[in-house]
Order: C-alpha cells, then structure tokens, then sequence
C-alpha cells in the first residue's frame, strides 16, 4: 500500500466515492467504482482507472491519510 492523495466526491458524508488520485507523481481519473464498503478506519473502494488499471483505495480517519494498492493491469 502506497500513500495518495485521493480527490472525493463528498455529499452527505466524506468521501462518498473517488473521482480521482495521484499516484507515483501522476494523476489517474477513476472510471468505476467496482466495490465501495466501510472499515473500522474509514471508506474503501476497488475502483477502475481510465487507462485500465484496477486499484483499492482505502483512507484511515485516525491519521487522515490515503492509501492505494494496484491489484492488476488491463491488457
């Protein structure tokens, strides 16, 4: 897992879904939100990217911080 800045879309509560992140120094725009569920931390999602890639990102409150993992790459 690798700390990101995660941009949200936040309506009723804090980071309803993400719309985008920054990842090694580049910005990625989320395409779909595959999995969304709650954590004793915080939100997590599995999310599409537009250049195919598939990522959970999970933010814990406690120390407001996000993370990434990238779980596989599109051929």
């Amino acid at each position: 897992m690798e700390q990101v800045a995660v941009e949200c879309y936040s309506g009723a509560r804090y980071a309803e879904r993400p719309v985008a992140f920054t990842w090694r120094g580049k910005r990625l725009v989320v395409t779909s939100v595959e999995r969304a569920w709650q954590t004793p931390d915080g939100p997590a999602f599995t999310i599409r990217t537009a250049d195919g890639r598939r990522f959970e990102l999970a933010y814990t409150s406690s120390n407001d911080q996000w993370t990434a993992h990238l779980f596989e790459i599109r051929d």
